[in-house]
């Protein structure tokens, strides 16, 4: 009996730390997920006038990522935190306009840069 036991104990120990790793890997994928649309939300909402702004992205009551777009010489600067429970992932982007142009996210460059 104390072999089957001395046998079993680090595989039931091994299952475990296995599914927290395959768990967790899950978790921080899916708060990675929500730092995207944040990005991707940015990119397609470029503000026009303004510098800067910040907008929070919510579903259904639940905080899902934090968005942050500065606009810079030759380019923009988006810095998006997904959230997903309490995992938080900070993607930060720089893309300069002309790229933007020509993937048609802008429909011009900015002559202030």
């Amino acid at each position: 009996m104390k072999i089957v036991a001395f046998i079993l104990f680090p595989l039931l120990l091994f299952g475990q730390t296995v599914n927290q790793k395959s768990d967790f890997k899950e978790k921080v994928d899916s708060a990675y997920m929500n730092a995207m649309k944040g990005v991707y939300y940015a990119l397609e909402n470029i503000p026009e006038r303004k510098g800067s702004t910040s907008k929070d992205l919510i579903a259904e009551n639940e905080l899902i990522a934090s968005v942050k777009v500065k606009k810079e010489v030759g380019g923009v600067v988006v810095k998006s935190s997904g959230f997903y429970n309490t995992y938080k992932v900070t993607v930060e982007v720089y893309r300069d306009y002309k790229t933007l142009k020509n993937e048609g996210i802008i429909k011009y460059i900015p002559k202030d840069e």
